[in-house]
């Protein structure tokens, strides 16, 4: 049955990617359910290839959120957890301890607060390094908030049954390694079964939830909606998934980002914490749920595709508070639940009249503004690509994942194809977004729309080139990423063959240029320049190299004075 549901997922979602390669990102979006990552961000964490010490994938979540290449610049200085998941998938059927054994071998080392990276460069691979450095920086930077630190290893596999009881065994030594990392750290290991993958893919996107209240709601004659008061505890099992972790997808629609400690946020918390019996709801504005349906039965009201966008402050505090310790004494919270019509602008005009209301980072409302509802529907009309303004909405809806496009996605494509600057979308991700400065380069209403197809299509032709050429000739480094932002940029100059392109430039070349041959010779001149700046400086390898704007100037140098290129003197 297993075999049946890759095979067709393979073909509708991914029918260019090998087995093996689509069999780990099955495994990590089924293992990573709760934490409900889009496309680009499981894709982030997979490091699988030649020297990846025996890891597929590695993730580090701060309060349930991931932490992208820039992340560490928007976290809060207070945490409550910080996990790291690593996932290892094999498509045998059964578990082999000689996987654990691996593992054990090489994460002691990779997760040491004091490794010698020089050491480590030889053998692994550019992007573990990268992934397992940025958790050891989260752990760092955040150690004087006491969080709480979980560890968990998944072994994905198409075993019928559980491990035999040497891998588990096994298993548990390596659970009582990855303990040491602090003094509270908690490890888990997770082994999941051809059953347990099956049901996981059964049980889908969380679209439908509900809440319990503790009043009889009061609807209203005009639209629909209901005001209720739900108990706090039950209000926190409404935000909550199974594994602990905040639902983030709840809040797609509002932030996603929480502001820590402000006097608001910590009024909010000292009023949970009280010991009076005066009620929460007293004291609160309250949540604001938009939905696409609602219906009471019973004590509880289901709601479908639910979306919190009022209250994310007031939700982490509850979240927080429960998360230690704390009892709902048999206080309330008010909840409002609108159900907005789809077509118009009702759900994006209450989305902003109910975010307003509180001090909000720069990147909060960008998923309803015009130019990202234009970006949308161009793409979506010329066919090729789906824009997910919102997090994995079209994923969820079974479109093949090299069309599925992220807005972190985007600005990073454009950042290095158009802005000529691959450095910058190497070095960021969430600043691409949450910058003012940034996001008005990438997403101004100035912009031809044909300009985000143009840079779509021309990465999607590199990266298709760099599958198969990595197939016979490794790259340096190892990891396509160093590499496909770099040769975006270059391929700007050798298609219009102009020394410093401009938008209008770009929008009359013909793509058929960027021909094999073509990227051969830029891949070459790119591979001559990396192996140049790695004789002068070889700490931190091509991973450092690529991040530099020093070598984004000294490759378009290099590049314009080759004369097979044609370009312009």
């Amino acid at each position: 049955m297993l075999d049946r549901i890759l095979d067709d997922q393979h073909r509708q979602l991914a029918p260019d990617q090998g087995r093996d390669d689509f069999f780990t990102f099955f495994a990590a979006d089924k293992a990573l359910q709760d934490w409900d990552l889009d496309n680009d961000e499981i894709t982030d964490g997979i490091v699988d290839g030649a020297h990846d010490c025996g890891i597929d994938s590695i993730w580090t979540f701060v309060d349930g959120r991931y932490v992208t290449v820039d992340a560490h610049q928007y976290l809060t200085p207070r945490a409550g957890t910080i996990e790291l998941v690593i996932l290892q998938a094999k498509s045998s059927p059964g578990y082999q301890e000689t996987v654990i054994e691996k593992l054990h071998f090489h994460l002691p080392d990779l997760l040491d607060m004091g490794r010698d990276e020089d050491d480590l460069v030889g053998h692994t691979n550019a992007k573990l390094l990268e992934r397992t450095r940025r958790f050891l920086r989260i752990l760092e930077d955040l150690a004087s908030s006491f969080p709480q630190v979980r560890v968990k290893v998944i072994y994905a596999s198409k075993a019928a049954e559980g491990p035999h009881p040497n891998v588990k065994a096994k298993g548990d030594r390596l659970r009582r390694e990855l303990a040491k990392i602090t003094s509270d750290t908690e490890a888990t290991i997770e082994y999941l079964t051809a059953a347990d993958l099956r049901e996981r893919t059964a049980r889908g996107a969380k679209a439908v939830a509900q809440l319990i209240f503790s009043e009889t709601p009061m609807s209203t004659s005009l639209g629909e909606g209901y005001v209720c008061l739900a108990r706090l505890d039950e209000y926190y099992r409404f935000i909550t998934a199974d594994n602990k972790a905040l639902r983030l997808e709840l809040f797609e629609s509002n932030v996603r980002d929480y502001a820590g400690s402000t006097a608001v946020n910590n009024a909010i918390g000292n009023t949970l914490k009280s010991g009076t019996r005066e009620d929460f709801w007293w004291f609160n504005n309250g949540v604001t749920i938009v939905a696409d349906a609602a219906q009471i039965a019973g004590k509880k009201i289901v709601i479908k595709d639910p979306q919190i966008v009022n209250g994310l402050q007031t939700s982490h505090e509850v979240y927080s508070y429960f998360q230690t310790g704390g009892q709902h004494l048999d206080r309330s919270l008010l909840v409002k639940i609108v159900v907005a019509p789809e077509s118009g602008t009702t759900r994006d005009r209450i989305i902003r009249a109910t975010n307003s209301q509180t001090q909000l980072p720069a990147g909060a409302l960008r998923a309803t503004e015009p130019i990202q509802k234009d970006i949308e529907e161009s793409l979506y009309h010329g066919g090729d690509y789906r824009y997910e303004r919102r997090a994995s909405y079209y994923r969820n809806l079974g479109f093949p994942l090299d069309q599925v496009v992220s807005m972190t996605r985007l600005a990073r494509e454009f950042t290095a194809f158009v802005l000529h600057e691959p450095h910058t979308a190497l070095r960021h991700s969430e600043a691409l977004l949450l910058d003012d400065k940034h996001y008005g380069q990438i997403f101004s209403a100035r912009n031809n729309l044909d300009l985000y197809r143009l840079t779509l299509d021309v990465h999607a032709r590199l990266r298709r080139f760099l599958t198969v050429y990595t197939d016979v000739r490794p790259l340096l480094g190892e990891t396509i990423e160093n590499w496909l932002y770099p040769l975006a940029s270059v391929s700007a100059y050798t298609l219009t063959r102009l020394r410093r392109p401009t938008a209008r430039d770009l929008l009359n070349i013909d793509l058929d240029h960027l021909d094999t041959e073509l990227m051969e010779r830029m891949t070459k001149s790119l591979e001559q320049n990396f192996k140049s700046a790695l004789r002068a400086n070889k700490a931190g390898g091509v991973d450092r190299i690529a991040r530099s704007p020093e070598f984004t100037d000294r490759l378009r140098q290099s590049i314009i004075s080759q004369r097979h290129f044609h370009i312009e003197r």
